[in-house]
């Protein structure tokens, strides 16, 4: 639909308003009445529009007016403008408004535990709320919510000034070896007891192997990488039928399948928490996703 450009776009909307109800009242008193403004704001925003288009709209017939030639030419394009507006405002609120969809993005090791009590928690307090989910690494994540793709990542703590982030929940990392393992009796390890051991490690492309790598290399163990995998769930599986053993967060629930889960002397874990934009205003609903998240126990 175009809107013809041969009126002056200094007009306001408001004033166009004026204008439209006046077309229908053809009175000015009934016209203040139906927009619930004094009479004389009706014919100052009247006298504003003909000023400015440089002609009247309205032929006086005492207290009453009609509209004339020039009127009635300009009437279907400030009702165009009127609607074109309204239907902007909508879209707007759409992204800008209360029932705004969350675009939540997140680690794929906590997509099992952790997005489901994050989502689930916020629609018990906010029924009608929506999420656009997404799935990344951490730099991934820090670059969409940077390019205004992303409203929220949970993920590990961004070494970035333009994001904000709120600590959650610490995952103690533990040593993952097959039921059966020599090590499996162990009430703790150390990164010097897989010294020679077959290691299902992360991908280099995750931010956690650039944590463990150091770690091994600090103790001095030499572990032959056998597997590489940016997904824990695929480094847990292979480590469960005994290709080699790994570190990894420590699950929120164990599985008596799973492989054994031994902490990891001395402790090391990993922070997670909500990142979001600190140089932009996030829509209502992220601010309120965001206080929930602030008071949220996620029981890890």
């Amino acid at each position: 639909m175009r809107i013809s450009t041969q009126y002056p776009v200094r007009v306001d909307e408001q004033t166009l308003r004026v204008f439209l109800t006046l077309c229908e009242t053809e009175n000015t008193r009934d016209a203040a009445a139906a927009l619930r403004v004094n009479q004389s704001n009706v014919s100052r925003a009247i006298a504003r529009l003909e000023a400015e288009l440089g002609t009247e709209l309205f032929t006086r017939h005492g207290r009453r007016i009609s509209l004339n030639r020039a009127g009635a030419a300009f009437r279907p394009d400030a009702a165009e403008i009127v609607e074109r507006y309204e239907i902007g405002r909508r879209h707007l609120s759409q992204v800008t408004g209360p029932a705004t969809s969350i675009r939540l993005g997140f680690l794929q090791s906590t997509a099992r535990w952790a997005v489901p009590v994050l989502v689930g928690g916020f629609r018990d307090i906010a029924p009608g709320s929506r999420f656009e989910l997404r799935q990344g690494f951490s730099r991934e994540l820090f670059s969409w919510i940077a390019d205004d793709a992303l409203d929220v990542a949970f993920s590990t703590p961004p070494a970035r000034s333009d994001l904000a982030w709120t600590p959650m929940v610490e995952q103690r990392l533990c040593v993952a070896v097959p039921r059966g393992h020599r090590l499996a009796a162990r009430a703790s390890i150390t990164p010097a007891d897989l010294d020679g051991e077959d290691f299902v490690a992360f991908s280099r492309t995750t931010e956690i192997r650039t944590v463990i790598d150091p770690m091994l290399q600090e103790a001095g163990a030499q572990v032959r990488i056998a597997f590489e995998s940016s997904e824990v769930d695929t480094i847990r599986g292979l480590v469960g039928v005994g290709l080699g053993v790994a570190i990894l967060p420590e699950p929120s629930q164990m599985d008596a399948a799973e492989p054994m889960h031994i902490p990891l002397v001395p402790a090391h874990a990993r922070r997670l928490g909500v990142a979001w934009s600190a140089e932009r205003t996030n829509p209502a609903s992220v601010r309120a996703f965001l206080e929930h998240c602030r008071g949220l126990d996620l029981g890890v």
